[in-house]
């Protein structure tokens, strides 16, 4: 006990040398801007225009006191983007004319020759500084106006076509028949019919009242939904091209903000209602039917049916046609080079839901890891529910336990063997390049993230045998005021995480790895209690609130907004022209 108290005072008031943790406003203007961007339309508007944007890395071909300061500052990777890899948007046919005219070159033939020398030039002159590109976009004014539209654009084109074609035919089949009045059973047409499925989207179902128990699932699915979305909106604001990254960076030295940063645990609930529902389901609906091995095959068809028509259709669109619907300095990185191009090379894995374990697919449509996850974890619990469904409670409680176990073994094995931190934390470079080992190796990986579903599975038990049983305590005061805590508890949670980001050393490694094994399982166990109680009729648990109707439509639209929100994101940050300042404005603008 005293030991973990110790690594606990130590990862909030470790100190260690050679890092800059904090630099006043005079000291922070002494480093180069991390971002720049000359004006973009006015370059286009010249004829022969080109626009490029360049990644450099500064280098210290001398003893320099600014580098060194740059460097030191830069290795608080916690808290503080990386100042030795600078960004520039720049008119090279304005900017660097006279250079070329210099050096005896030409714009067009030596354009990378001449971006580098231009840019070291003038990093020389402001800052005493070498830098060297080692990355760059560049636009064009002769291509600007030339469309390229490629086989698959034609195949997508012709999907789109397709489904508005049959939702018209079938939304008009659906008002002509209530017109005549007409009873007639569900046809395939009817399917895409909008007035049909907006009947869907609101109505309540009650074909077993057993159901009503989830109704205020629609609530914590609406709500995580939201966090979600605002914590990639971030992407906006956090990516190197805003106007004052000093003050994103003085974000993590807020107590509420760091939470927030440390929030993307918040999919567990997720994890947790897949193997709640799973169990519960499957249960109720074997006291009518008998079901064997042989339909988990057909369960799982009918779920990536379900899924996979609107997920593949939002990452075709940005493999096709997403590329054509803008321009922007950042266009060409962020969209062309960027979410298009990988989503074309790995259309497959988004497909087949096996993305989350390739490393390279970083941005496109980055947020169906999840789906990926889900549906792996979705398969392992269908098999793990068929092997214990009719065995003694016992050998159940037994089994998940283990299961929860290895679950938990699992993220902190690859804390230790892969040196990772203990989550996947929202550095400030990660914003920047949205590439971060803690994610693609810990964060997404699907087996990494069954604990939270085990913990549903068996809740999922616990709660038939509840409702069986009829075991009710409406009127017990401790569980009616935890049950309101369930929220907070959250909270607490992503608090403790976020004393991860701090000034200081590392925390050790038998932290990372604790907490590494813990954290997810702790998310499950609450959202246990939390459905635990709805069961128990605790009074205020979730009547009052997450029970209100008004949950169930955002609830359901919660998967679309799932799906569509990033490429919001995606466009606003490729057509963005000028950099934009961190404000709780643009935050509330963009979300």
């Amino acid at each position: 006990m005293c030991k973990l108290c110790f690594y606990l005072v130590f990862l909030c008031f470790g100190q260690c040398f050679g890092v800059i943790y904090h630099l006043n406003e005079t000291e922070y203007e002494k480093l180069p801007r991390l971002s720049e961007l000359e004006n973009y339309e006015k370059c286009m508007e010249e004829s022969g225009g080109i626009y490029c944007v360049a990644h450099l890395e500064l280098y210290n071909y001398s003893n320099s006191d600014l580098y060194t300061l740059i460097r030191e500052y830069s290795d608080h990777a916690l808290k503080h983007y990386n100042y030795t890899k600078l960004d520039r948007g720049i008119c090279v046919t304005q900017t660097c004319k006279n250079y070329a005219r210099n050096t005896g070159l030409d714009i067009n033939r030596d354009l990378a020759v001449v971006l580098e020398g231009c840019l070291n030039e003038t990093m020389i002159k402001k800052y005493g500084l070498s830098a060297k590109v080692y990355n760059k976009n560049c636009d064009k004014e002769s291509d600007k106006n030339q469309l390229h539209i490629d086989f698959y654009d034609y195949v997508f084109l012709g999907v789109f076509v397709t489904l508005l074609m049959l939702a018209l035919i079938g939304s008009f089949c659906e008002v002509d028949k209530n017109q005549k009045k007409e009873i007639s059973g569900k046809t395939f047409i009817a399917c895409f019919s909008v007035p049909e499925n907006y009947k869907q989207l609101t109505a309540i179902d009650q074909s077993d009242p057993r159901m009503s128990i989830f109704k205020s699932a629609h609530a914590f699915r609406t709500l995580a939904s939201f966090f979600i979305v605002h914590a990639h909106v971030g992407l906006m604001i956090g990516s190197a091209f805003t106007a004052d990254p000093h003050t994103f960076e003085k974000a993590y030295e807020s107590a509420v903000l760091r939470i927030t940063f440390s929030g993307m645990n918040i999919v567990q609930y997720f994890f947790f209602m897949t193997g709640l529902l799973l169990t519960y389901i499957t249960l109720m609906k074997a006291e009518t039917h008998h079901f064997s091995w042989k339909i988990i095959p057909t369960i799982i068809v009918l779920r990536w049916w379900r899924l996979t028509p609107s997920a593949a259709m939002v990452v075709a669109f940005s493999a096709t046609w997403m590329r054509h619907l803008g321009s922007g300095p950042l266009w060409t990185s962020w969209i062309v080079n960027g979410s298009s191009h990988q989503c074309r090379r790995y259309f497959w894995a988004h497909i087949f839901y096996v993305n989350n374990y390739i490393p390279e697919d970083v941005v496109c449509v980055f947020q169906t890891w999840y789906i990926a996850a889900d549906t792996q974890i979705f398969i392992a619990a269908i098999v793990i529910h068929f092997a214990i469904r009719n065995r003694s409670t016992k050998f159940k409680t037994i089994a998940l336990t283990a299961l929860l176990l290895l679950s938990m073994a699992s993220p902190a094995l690859h804390v230790w063997w892969q040196d990772l931190d203990a989550f996947s934390m929202q550095k400030p470079d990660v914003y920047r390049t949205l590439i971060d080992d803690n994610f693609r190796r810990l964060h997404v990986l699907g087996h990494n993230n069954l604990g939270c579903c085990i913990v549903g599975l068996a809740t999922g038990h616990l709660i038939y045998w509840l409702q069986q049983n009829k075991i009710q305590y409406p009127n017990f005061r401790i569980g009616n005021l935890l049950c309101w805590c369930v929220i907070p508890m959250f909270i607490v949670v992503l608090y403790f995480s976020s004393l991860f980001i701090h000034d200081g050393e590392r925390p050790s490694l038998a932290l990372r790895m604790l907490f590494a094994g813990t954290n997810r399982a702790l998310f499950g166990f609450i959202a246990a209690f939390w459905a635990v109680g709805v069961v128990m009729n605790f009074n205020g648990c979730s009547k009052a609130i997450m029970e209100w109707q008004g949950w169930v439509v955002p609830g359901r639209l919660s998967y679309g907004v799932y799906l569509l929100h990033n490429i919001f994101i995606e466009l606003g940050q490729g057509m963005r022209t000028q950099l934009v300042p961190v404000s709780f404005y643009n935050m509330c603008r963009w979300c």
